[in-house]
Formats: C-alpha cells, sequence, structure tokens
C-alpha cells in the first residue's frame, strides 16, 4: 500500500511539474522573435535563422527554415540599416546614425560592450619579484565623455575585438601630455595573436601637450583583430614624480570594415540627427537633448543656460566680479584714453538677482600709456611696429637709423593695452576642446593676467606664436641664436602650477615650470635655431571654488626676430644687406672701437649671432680644438696632461647599445636603444628614428646627434619596432682623464655600480643637449668613459652601470662604460719594468713586462738576451752592503800599516846614530860625550852627518826610491875626518 502511495505521489509531482513549465515558457510571437546569420561557411555564405530576441522568454513552437543570406562581406552605406526581414538597406530614422560597416564609440559613462579593462604590475630588469604594487588606481576608468588611464607601477589594457568583413582601418582621439617616464602604446594583433609589424600595427603615439588631443589612424585587414591600448609607466603611486603625471585620454574611436549593422545607434546627449545620418550633430549654446533625440530643446533664455552638447539646462547664477573685465579703450586723436568693462561672453550671470553686481561705467579720461618699444602711435590704429630701417623706443615717433647701421629688431612688450597680433589667448580642459567658460588671459594695462570665471580645472593658455629669427643656424646646436625673456608673478591660494613650454625641437616640451606661489622674477631662455617658434604659457589653479589663483605677465621680449620693431640701430662693421648688418666671418669678434672684424684666439669660438668685444670668445673644453670658428669638436686623437697619447679613430662610427629589458607579466616588452658616435663628424652623427608607418599621424621626425636614444620593441615576427628617438647628446662639451678626485664622476660611478678602482686612468667623454623637459630642467647629459682593456680587440664592448642597467638613474645623466684596447696609450719609459733573469753559459734573459693600461710600442720586445755582467743594481742586498764596509776596513788596514812603516823609519834613524856614538876611542881624539843619543828637539844637522836629501819625500816618492836605490838604503851618510892629536 505505501508503495502505491508513493508511485501515484511521484506522478502527481511530474505532472505539476510539466504543468508548471507549460504554463512558465509561452509560445513565441512575431514580435518576440528577429533575424540573425550564422557563421560564415569557408565559400562565404550564410543562413538566415529565426531566434527570440530573449533566449528563455519563450519558445519557438514552428520554426521557419533557414534560408540562404546574403554574402559575408555584404554591408549598406553610410546612414542606413539592414532590415533583416527584407534583408534590404533602409535609412536610419532621426535621432540615429549608421556608419554602414563600421562602429564608433564616443560614449564612456561606462565601459562599452565588447571592450575589456586588465592590469599587470610591471616589472623591469632591476625590480625584484616580492615587490608589490597596487593596480587598482592604474585600470582604463570611464569618465562620462572620455575613458582616462593614470598608470603608477602598472601597466593597463584597453582591448577590443572586432571582426572585420573586409579590409578597413581604426581611429581613435587621444590625449597624452609629455611624460619621461609614461609610455603610451597601441597594438594590433590578428586570430594568431600576432602583431601586424611592418603594416604599422603596433606603435608609440606622441605626446599631445597639455590639454590637446591627438589622432591615430591604422589600417586593418579582414578577418579577427584585437585592438590593444596600452598604458605604461615606472613611477609607483607613492612616487614624488607621480604628482606631476597627467593621464592619457581616449575619447572616442571608430573602427570601419565590420559587417553590416541591423539597427542604427541611437544619438547620445546633447546631440541629434536628422533622417539617414552617419553622425549626430551637437546641440548649440543654450539648448540640450537626451539621447536619440531628432532636435535639441530651447533653454529658458530668462532663468537657464548651457554649453555647447548639454542634456540638460542650468540655472543662471547671480552676476559677481569674476564674471567681467577691464579692458583699456583705443586712444583717441588727443592720445586720450578709458578703462572699459566688459562681461565675459557669452554671459551666463544675471543682474536681477539679489546680491548682483552692476557692470561699471566707463573710468574717467587719461592719458594714453606709450607704445611698446619698437612701436609708434598711429591714429584710429593703436600702437604699430615701425617702418623698415626705423626705430623706436615706444614714446617717440620712429626715427631712420644712420648710415652703415642696422635696425635691432625684437619682439618686446611691457604694456598691455591690446593683445598682440601674433598673440592668442585661450582655455583648455582634459574633457573638451574648449573650456565651459569663456576663462582667459585678461590685459590690465602694465601686465597681462589670468581670469578663471567659473572654470575651476582648467588651462588658461596663453599662444605667442614668432615667425623666425634672423641669422643662420650653425651644425653646432650651442649657438645662441635669440633669447626670450620674461618677468612674471603668481599669487596661489593652494597648488598651482605656471608652464612655460616651446617647441624648439619639433614638439611642444615643457621648459621650466613653477608650483605655488611666486614673487615678481624674471626668467631667460635661450633659443638655438631660425626656425619659426610657438611659445606658450599655461596656468592651472589649484582648483578650489574661492581660491584667488592668479598669474600675471609684466612683460615679454624676444630677440633677434624676423618680424617686430627695432628699439635701437646698431653700427655695421661690413656694411649692410637685406636691411641687416653683414656679419663678421665665422669665428670672427667685433672690435667696439673700431667696428673692424677680429679673429678669436687660437681654439675659441663664437656662440652668439653678433659678437661685440673679444670677450664673446670662448675658449673650447678641455680636448676639444675648434672649427670653422663656431663649434668644438674633436678629432679622435686626444693627449693627457702626462703626455700620453690616445687615438679613438676607429671608433669614431656609430655604435649601438641594449638597454635594460622591460617587459610585463604577459610578455610584452620593450628595451632603450642607444645609438654612440664618440667623435663623430656630422655627416656620421648617429641617428635615431621612428619606423611606424604613420609617422605623419604621430609626428616623429628622426634624431641626429652624437648620442640619441629610442624605444625598441621587438615582436614575435622578429621585426623590430622603434620609436620616441630623442637626443640625450647633442655637442661634445670636453674630455678629460685622471679624474678620480672629481667628486660629481666618483658619486656617478658608485650610484650605477661600477667600480671606482682604476677610474683616474679613464678617459671621459662629456656631451649634452639643450633640450629641456619638465624633469630635466637642464637639459640631459652623457657621459662615457672609455677604460683600456687590452683584450677587448677593435670596437670593443659598452656597457650600461650595474644598478642602473637602463643607461641612467636619473632620467637625466646617462652613464657608459666602454672596454676597447684602442683606449690604451702608448707605453712610455717609465710603465715598463726590467726582470733580469739569471746567468746561464755565460747569457742572460731580461724580460720586460708591460702594465694593463697601456699598450707597447710597435718593435718593443717582450724579451731578449745578453751577455752576463755584473751589476750593483742586481747583487743581493747584504752583498751591497758587505762590499762596501770590506773595501772600508781595507782602506783603514792599508793607512795603519803606512803609519807604523814610517814610525818605525823614525826610530831606526835614532838607534843609528846612537850606535855610532857608542865605537871605541882612538888616541889623542877627545872623549865621548856623555848622552846616549840626541835628546828630543836638539838640532840633528852637526858637522859630522851629512844628508843626501835635504828636501822631505812624500809616500809615493820614498816608495820610488826604495824601488831604484841599491840595497844600501840608508837616508844618510857619516863624514869621516882624519884624527888630529891634541898636541
Amino acid at each position: 500500500m505505501s508503495r502505491l502511495l508513493c508511485v501515484a505521489l511521484m506522478i502527481i509531482c511530474i505532472t505539476k511539474l510539466n504543468t508548471e513549465a507549460t504554463t512558465t515558457v509561452t509560445s513565441c510571437s512575431k514580435e518576440d522573435l528577429k533575424y540573425e546569420y550564422t557563421t560564415c561557411d569557408d565559400n562565404g555564405g550564410r543562413w538566415k535563422v529565426e531566434v527570440p530576441i530573449e533566449p528563455g522568454k519563450c519558445s519557438i513552437t514552428s520554426p521557419k527554415a533557414p534560408v540562404r543570406g546574403k554574402s559575408c562581406d555584404f554591408t549598406c552605406q553610410p546612414g542606413q540599416y539592414l532590415d533583416m526581414e527584407t534583408e534590404e538597406c533602409k535609412p536610419c530614422g532621426a535621432g540615429t546614425y549608421s556608419l554602414g560597416g563600421g562602429e564608433r564609440f564616443e560614449e564612456w559613462e561606462q565601459l562599452p560592450s565588447g571592450f575589456k579593462v586588465s592590469t599587470e604590475t610591471f616589472q623591469s630588469f632591476f625590480q625584484t619579484d616580492d615587490q608589490n604594487t597596487n593596480c587598482n588606481m592604474s585600470i582604463w576608468t570611464p569618465r562620462g565623455n572620455y575613458i582616462s588611464c593614470l598608470p603608477q607601477g602598472c601597466s593597463s589594457a584597453l582591448t577590443y575585438s572586432v571582426n572585420l568583413v573586409r579590409a578597413g582601418y581604426v581611429e581613435f582621439e587621444y590625449q597624452f601630455p609629455s611624460s619621461s617616464d609614461t609610455m603610451f602604446h597601441f597594438i594590433v594583433q590578428n586570430s594568431q595573436c600576432q602583431s601586424y609589424g611592418s603594416k604599422g600595427g603596433s606603435q608609440f603615439p606622441d605626446d599631445t601637450g597639455e590639454g590637446k588631443w591627438g589622432k591615430v589612424k591604422v589600417h586593418l585587414t579582414s578577418g579577427s583583430n584585437v585592438l590593444i591600448w596600452k598604458a605604461l609607466s615606472l613611477v609607483s603611486e607613492s612616487s614624488s614624480e607621480s604628482n606631476r603625471r597627467k593621464p592619457v585620454l581616449i575619447r572616442k574611436v571608430e573602427i570601419h570594415g565590420v559587417a553590416f549593422t541591423s539597427e542604427c545607434t541611437k544619438c547620445k546627449n546633447g546631440t541629434f540627427s536628422s533622417e539617414g545620418a552617419v553622425s549626430c550633430s551637437t546641440c548649440e549654446r543654450n539648448t540640450f537633448s537626451l539621447k536619440g533625440q531628432q532636435s535639441c530643446t530651447q533653454c529658458d533664455s530668462k532663468s537657464e543656460y548651457s554649453e555647447p552638447g548639454a542634456s540638460v539646462c542650468l540655472k543662471r547664477p547671480a552676476c559677481t566680479k569674476k564674471d567681467y573685465y577691464e579692458v583699456q579703450d583705443v586712444c583717441d586723436s588727443n592720445k586720450k584714453t578709458r578703462k572699459l568693462y566688459k562681461w565675459f561672453e557669452p554671459q551666463i550671470c544675471r543682474t536681477d538677482m539679489t546680491g548682483a553686481v552692476k557692470l561699471p561705467g566707463p573710468s574717467e579720461p587719461e592719458d594714453c600709456p606709450p607704445c611698446n618699444p619698437g612701436m609708434h602711435f598711429v591714429e584710429g590704429k593703436g600702437c604699430q611696429f615701425c617702418p623698415d630701417n626705423m626705430f623706436s623706443d615706444g614714446a617717440k615717433s620712429c626715427q631712420p637709423c644712420p648710415a652703415s647701421t642696422s635696425p635691432n629688431i625684437n619682439l618686446e612688450y611691457r604694456w598691455w593695452n591690446q593683445m598682440p597680433a601674433n598673440m592668442s589667448a585661450n582655455c583648455l580642459t582634459f574633457a573638451d576642446t574648449d573650456c565651459s567658460t569663456n576663462a582667459s588671459w585678461v590685459l590690465a594695462g602694465d601686465h597681462i593676467h589670468t581670469q578663471f570665471g567659473r572654470s575651476r580645472d582648467a588651462y588658461l593658455v596663453l599662444i605667442f606664436k614668432i615667425d623666425g629669427f634672423r641669422g643662420q643656424e650653425s651644425e653646432n646646436k650651442d649657438i645662441t641664436i635669440g633669447t626670450v625673456e620674461f618677468q612674471f608673478e603668481t599669487t596661489c591660494a593652494g597648488n598651482c602650477e605656471l608652464l612655460f613650454l616651446s617647441d624648439e625641437f619639433g614638439s611642444s616640451g615643457i621648459v621650466k615650470s613653477w608650483t605655488a606661489g611666486q614673487k615678481k622674477q624674471e626668467y631667460r631662455h635661450e633659443i638655438k635655431s631660425i626656425q619659426p617658434l610657438v611659445l606658450t604659457w599655461a596656468f592651472q589653479g589649484s582648483g578650489e571654488t574661492e581660491a584667488e589663483d592668479v598669474a600675471r605677465i609684466f612683460s615679454v621680449k624676444v630677440t633677434n626676430t624676423l618680424s617686430g620693431g627695432a628699439t635701437d640701430c646698431q653700427k655695421c662693421m661690413r656694411g649692410v644687406k637685406d636691411n641687416q648688418c653683414i656679419p663678421c666671418p665665422a669665428g670672427h669678434y667685433v672690435d667696439p672701437n673700431t667696428t673692424n672684424c677680429h679673429p678669436c684666439p687660437n681654439n675659441e669660438v663664437i656662440r652668439s649671432r653678433l659678437a661685440w668685444g673679444e670677450d664673446s670668445c670662448v675658449k673650447c673644453g678641455p680636448g676639444l680644438l675648434a672649427k670653422e670658428g663656431t663649434m668644438c669638436v674633436s678629432d679622435c686623437i686626444y693627449t693627457d696632461d702626462a703626455n700620453r697619447k690616445y687615438d679613438f679613430t676607429a671608433l669614431k662610427s656609430p655604435k649601438f647599445v641594449k638597454g635594460a629589458n622591460l617587459f610585463t607579466g604577459s610578455g610584452t616588452g620593450y628595451y632603450h636603444g642607444f645609438n654612440i658616435s664618440l667623435c663623430a663628424e656630422e655627416k656620421t652623427k648617429a641617428f635615431c628614428q621612428s619606423n611606424m608607418t604613420e609617422s605623419k599621424m604621430t609626428g616623429e621626425k628622426p634624431v641626429h646627434s652624437m648620442v640619441c636614444r629610442s624605444a625598441i620593441v621587438p615582436t614575435k615576427e622578429a621585426h623590430i619596432v622603434s620609436t620616441q628617438p630623442v637626443s640625450i647628446g647633442d655637442y661634445l662639451t670636453k674630455i678629460l682623464t685622471n679624474q678620480s678626485h672629481d667628486s660629481e664622476l666618483h658619486k656617478l660611478y658608485e650610484q650605477g655600480g661600477v667600480p671606482t678602482e682604476g677610474m683616474e686612468r679613464h678617459v671621459h667623454f662629456f656631451y649634452k643637449t639643450d633640450e629641456k623637459t619638465q624633469a630635466c630642467v637642464k637639459g640631459r647629459e652623457t657621459i662615457i668613459s672609455l677604460q683600456c682593456d687590452l683584450t677587448q680587440e677593435g670596437d670593443g664592448e659598452i656597457e650600461v652601470p650595474p644598478k642602473c642597467p637602463d643607461g641612467t638613474c636619473d632620467g637625466c645623466m646617462f652613464h657608459f662604460l666602454w672596454h676597447s684596447d684602442r683606449a690604451c696609450p702608448q707605453c712610455q719609459e717609465e710603465d715598463i719594468q726590467i726582470i733580469v733573469g739569471e746567468c746561464a753559459d755565460e747569457l742572460q734573459t731580461v724580460h720586460y713586462s708591460y702594465p694593463k693600461y697601456c699598450k707597447p710600442k710597435k718593435g718593443m720586445k717582450s724579451q731578449e738576451q745578453r751577455k752576463c755582467r755584473l751589476k750593483l743594481a742586481a747583487l743581493p742586498f747584504i752583498l751591497k752592503v758587505a762590499i762596501p764596509s770590506i773595501v772600508g776596513i781595507g782602506v783603514i788596514l792599508f793607512l795603519c800599516v803606512i803609519y807604523c812603516w814610517m814610525r818605525n823609519r823614525k826610530l831606526e834613524y835614532k838607534y843609528m846614530k846612537l850606535a855610532e856614538g857608542s865605537g871605541p876611542n882612538y888616541d889623542g881624539e877627545l872623549p865621548g860625550v856623555d848622552s846616549c843619543g840626541l835628546e828630543d828637539g836638539e838640532d840633528e844637522q852637526f858637522d859630522t852627518v851629512s844628508f843626501k836629501e835635504t828636501k822631505k819625500k812624500g809616500l809615493f816618492s820614498k816608495l820610488r826610491g826604495k824601488k831604484y836605490k841599491s840595497h844600501d838604503d840608508n837616508p844618510f851618510e857619516t863624514s869621516h875626518t882624519e884624527k888630529l892629536p891634541l898636541t
């Protein structure tokens, strides 16, 4: 019974479930269905099938049989869509648009469908695996009108996959402010994850500058394509440099070559379109629209306003002092002017509200300020530049230049009553091309200052365009063509910033920046190119609503320009041609007294266009020679202070050095490649370039310099992608050796992990480039230290510092160590160590040992054999001491013998005298004397004794006498007299 009950309960449950399923899933109606195409087959065809619009909501009870659809390469024209039911192209309705065979992404409220974001910790050759970096702040983030990424020690990738039915292209708009430590990389890969290589599918877009947008277009092949936008940075979030960096922005992506679209895209907020539109138009000011509108709605003109492309109207605020500005009226015929006040246009504030300010009226007439130097007053036109060959100080009328003189043309502004013709002011933000309000630089008589209005996060930009400079540009980039001088101050309640930029080197780069408040001061910048120039001042406030952040510029002066006015006329020593002085020959200066041209002293050059006085001559650095009087170069031959001669001629051709490998966890990597010309001439200098096919889009220019660097990206197809060429050494400044006591160079060795032992014998080549960046305000420098290494023949080997494997430890100073036998000078006599071998068969081998820091001259032997000869220097030390001692003792003994011999002779003489006096007496002789001999002191000469020689003889005379005399060598004889009797 129980079994039957269980079976019955199971049947009831199953029946109930089937009933519920039947009631939940209903049959699809025509409105619930749509048509889609299947995947293309090998023949390029496909099938049209019927599918639910919302899968799972309903079921198809009687499906229609599939039919053969349009070919895979079919697409509609722009502004049309394909009606899948009839398979006909129809125009898009109002409020929508279609690219035909394309896709456009310009709304970034959220990440569009199909886009993916991924991040990786960026690792380099010199980082350890245990360094953990938080990449949450480095991801691509939608910001409404754009998507942004600020990488901080990470790599963030924005990826989109698309299938193209025919060859097409991708085009995107981006903003990439200049940065020395951030890289922006765009990659296109096919279905096998292979990049296009030489077809331009991998490139590094050029920086766009502050607040500007750039555009990149890359051609695509048919089939599957993966688009990757990657931002890389080595600077961590905690680094002090991270606060000065700006994010990478992308605001529009457009892809062409995709299949047809079965439905049109609705216009985004703030735009509209009519039927059959290819794109949507932006709503005008004081109008708005919502998504998918065919027209814009007008705001209430009295109480509301809106900016172009607005999706909603805003309430007009009450007017404040920040809504108007002061201008100087044009001088009248009486040279009188007034101060006028104008509303910022367009005016968005209301004067009829409580607390609103009114626009002040004109001031009382006052005298016009003088014109700027080089200008004069023209009634009805204001201040104008003086005509050719005339000059003025601004207060007086123009005067003609005297004979044999030329006007000194400059651009100088001290009074700001009207905006100069070659200047313009505007406002930039990250989001849009124009600011939301007309904030700008405002004229104020004796200065020009910023006025933010109601845009607190904007850059206020002042642009100064210069047509070019006078003179001829030299190969030496160290020659000063002109100068820029300006006086400024900033008042900041928060963290504001003033930037000074120049496009002298191709792209706009930061020359100098100032943060926080700055007292009134002057800044001077040298120009070293005659090409047209654009100077920019950009000021960004702290962003605080009530902050009074202001930048003021009081004067601007640019010298030696092609256009402008002359403040004086300069003497021309060689006459005038084309309204300019004919300059002295290269390497000559002008004598101020005689205005004659004189050559500079030996090995000195001229570094300015017009050189007055001998002080204009500058001596070339150590080891350099003057060439053509304008540049200091090296002939690859160097002689140091110790008269050691180095020959680097064989090393003057460019050499390539590979930097550290930098890579991500996925394997995408790059490295910096360095090209070095040690002492090359202009034609054989190092060359770095970008091999991108879209070089015109990126604006990258090839670089010729002594030392240059480029980013190298190897690909799987063994194709090398080179981009971002930059010079890190335009010219040589000096060549030095024996610098072991140089504290800066010693610090550079230690910082890079280069051994300092023997560095006093290294030869150092110093290079410099004047191109400044935000991080390198003094430009970049490179030092190449050549070390003698007899094992490295020929070109040798160039190494980077072990602790700084990318060639630099701070991004501004680069250092390389070059090992080569070419860096070895010829050995001198004092360098040779002589080793004498032992005698064998009356021969001995003499070895000549040469040190490692020099190489022997041609013909020098390493050893030779010669006959043995005793040399005191070769004796052992004990013999060197014993021989002189023995000789000294022998001389003393010899002198003692001579002394004793002489004493003995004297005693013998006395004895003989005594013996003679003691003989017998004869008869009649006198008795003998009582004395036994002569007393001391008595006269030895008496009549009975006669000496043969009365002269005292020397030692050698006595010796000779002893040799030649007979055996009777008595020196005296006794004379016997006849004995006489007494009686």
